[in-house]
């Protein structure tokens, strides 16, 4: 799993901030009432509305609900009628206001006022419109408004991300305008909050760039949409943050007034991964599950079960009525990585047909038809999903080696089997933080990544993970200005670009001796059964060609293990001696590994790694990371790296 440690240390963290902020104040109100449903006091933020901008409604309403967030209990729409006579209809959602205040390296919020109701709605058409609310209660009672008049003028918004009409491979704005979504991760804060994305936004914008990803997903991330807390009426799944919510209202606003774009991820992978498969799960703290007050006794009934199914539709709904209007949201993402959630839960027919599902209804309720999105964090992808017509685009993340300007034309190519706009939506240098401050100071990877990854036929430049603790701090931003001044004005869907696919080079005087360049082999990791996950045999001649039988995996599986066993055995040919480097990065928690270099059937390289708690936790072990390397004589060989411990 490609980002996975990275999650459950913030989510930790961010706990202690979160349970400090609630000790100052209550930020959650309450949710329900029981009076005669009534609404009043309409008032239109204004008559005149340029087109794809915000028009809100806010009112004040009367009703008998347990919950102002399920519609089975309170169902509030605005009922537009456009200048061409379609009815738009656009849910509306309690809102609360909030100020902020930065108290150290805190971020703490106050309610400011009672709560109301909002419906926020965004013309696409010129002309006049008109609105009605409308609203039902659970005693079965139906109220409507007075109709209300406005009007749409035209504006310099390009509007709504959407596929390219003129070339599958690329994105534009309503208006015809090519976007190519130049940027990086942000999926949460510090504990700033709010004010790191003041920063963060702020430093983007002056790059030229126009994309981010956050993150909603339950739990206790900075923009989460569903806590865990007291009181439980008011607090878990189906029961909105509404102190969140403001913060992700400040952030889409932010976005626009930098140019930015946001792909927003409403869920991720920890949520479905339990504590005995390692690996950073999140499972027994989500709100979902049964203990936390939710509907799923087990995370592989989160497909199927009626209840969770409900509530994530309600999820959908409100995020519809309270962000929909934003032509800076770019697209909708279901899952991050949804591969990785535990073993049990990955079945790829109930999550084909969940997504199917969810896209179907997200569809039928977003007036604004945003783009819809799902990940995995195999690189290769994975087939069912990746051609869903559901899915407006298909995502790779990749953190499986050190230069991306080869691995990402290679990927482009694979990807664009879909006929979809490929986009690479999330890489780094594999090994973590620590390793990219060290080891590439000065962003090559970095500038590699974004550069190969547009420039190959992708979608838009990779967008980078390590925002917080690379990206600001170390000031990379200039990597991002080189590239979006260079395609500044360039309309990538209508120049019909293509790959140069065999460029030919020679050198003006040929070389006196011949030059050797190293051979890196990375693979993606795969906890799967089979797949990647076999042997691999691998050539090399003397000429230097390379083929591989099959596909080198970024995880070396044990003998032990028999359906994911694979060794990597290599044939060489070569007329000078060389050397074979094996970079560990981590070892598994759940009883360590034994590996196994052997030349010609000598075993030349023995380390054992034993796991020191004898599988009582179940993180990773660093303590083995290193290079391991072992000489190779000129001449016909065959290396075979094996493991013969119990795990990876």
């Amino acid at each position: 799993m490609s980002n996975a440690y990275r999650v459950l240390l913030v989510f930790l963290f961010l706990a202690v901030i979160i349970a400090a902020e609630a000790a100052d104040v209550v930020l959650q109100p309450s949710i329900n009432d029981n009076r005669p449903l009534w609404i009043s006091k309409i008032n239109l933020s204004r008559q005149v509305v340029p087109r794809y901008e915000k028009l809100e409604l806010t009112f004040d309403l009367k009703g008998t609900y347990r919950n102002a967030f399920d519609p089975a209990e309170i169902d509030v729409n605005g009922i537009f009628v456009g200048p061409d006579n379609k009815t738009i209809t656009v849910p509306a959602f309690l809102y609360r206001n909030y100020t902020r205040e930065l108290r150290g390296n805190r971020e703490y919020l106050t309610p400011k006022g009672s709560t109301e109701w909002k419906i926020r709605f965004a013309p696409t058409q010129i002309g006049k419109y008109s609105v009605t609310v409308s609203a039902r209660d659970r005693t079965g009672k139906t109220v409507r408004s007075d109709k209300y008049i406005f009007e749409c003028e035209e504006s310099n918004n390009p509007g709504f991300v959407r596929k390219s009409r003129v070339d599958h491979r690329y994105f534009a704005f309503d208006n015809g305008k090519s976007y190519v979504p130049v940027g990086i991760n942000v999926a949460w804060a510090t504990s700033r909050g709010t004010y790191d994305y003041d920063d963060w936004f702020t430093q983007l914008g002056k790059a030229g760039c126009n994309y981010a990803r956050v993150w909603i997903t339950p739990g206790i991330i900075t923009l989460a949409s569903e806590k865990l807390g007291e009181p439980q009426d008011r607090y878990g799944i189906g029961k909105f943050d509404l102190a969140s919510s403001w913060k992700l209202d400040y952030v889409v606003d932010l976005a626009s007034r930098n140019g930015l774009y946001l792909m927003i991820c409403t869920d991720s992978f920890n949520t479905l991964r339990m504590k005995k498969d390692g690996n950073h799960p999140f499972w027994e703290e989500t709100p979902y599950n049964k203990t936390n007050n939710g509907p799923l006794e087990k995370p592989e009934d989160f497909w199927t079960n009626e209840a969770a199914r409900s509530l994530y539709k309600n999820k959908l709904r409100y995020l519809v009525a309270r962000y929909g209007w934003s032509t800076n949201v770019m697209c909708w993402e279901f899952w991050n990585e949804v591969d990785c959630v535990s073993p049990q839960v990955y079945n790829v027919d109930l999550i084909t047909k969940w997504h199917i599902e969810m896209s179907d209804y997200l569809r039928n309720i977003d007036p604004w038809k945003h783009l819809h999105a799902t990940s995995i964090g195999n690189s290769n992808g994975e087939k069912q999903f990746d051609q869903l017509p559901q899915m407006d685009f298909v995502q790779t993340h990749n953190y499986t080696t050190h230069d991306f300007t080869a691995l990402f034309t290679e990927i482009q190519k694979k990807k664009e089997y879909y006929k979809k706009p490929h986009f690479i939506s999330e890489f780094g240098w594999e090994g973590g933080v620590d390793n990219g401050k060290k080891i590439d100071p000065d962003g090559v990877a970095l500038h590699n990544g974004i550069w190969s990854s547009l420039l190959s036929g992708g979608a838009g430049s990779a967008a980078y993970w390590w925002w917080d603790s690379f990206i600001h701090p170390k000031n990379h931003y200039a990597q991002f200005k080189a590239l979006t001044s260079f395609i500044k004005g360039v309309d990538f869907d209508k120049e019909r670009f293509q790959r140069i696919e065999d460029a030919v080079f020679s050198f003006a005087e040929q070389p006196s001796n011949k030059k050797y360049r190293d051979l890196r082999i990375n693979g993606p990791r795969s906890w799967q059964r089979y797949g990647i996950n076999k042997p691999t045999a691998m050539k090399i001649d003397r000429n230097g060609k390379v083929t591989v039988d099959g596909e080198v995996g970024g995880l070396l599986h044990p003998r032990a293990k028999p359906f994911k066993y694979n060794p990597l055995t290599i044939d060489m040919d070569i007329d000078h001696p060389t050397r074979l480097l094996l970079r560990v990065g981590e070892v598994s928690g759940h009883g360590g590994a034994h590996l196994v270099i052997s030349i010609d059937g000598k075993v030349v390289k023995d380390v054992d790694m034993p796991d020191p708690d004898k599988m009582e936790k179940l993180e990773s072990l660093t303590q083995y990371a290193g290079v391991y390397e072992v000489k190779i004589p000129s001449g016909k060989h065959t290396v075979k790296v094996d493991n013969i411990g119990d795990d990876w």
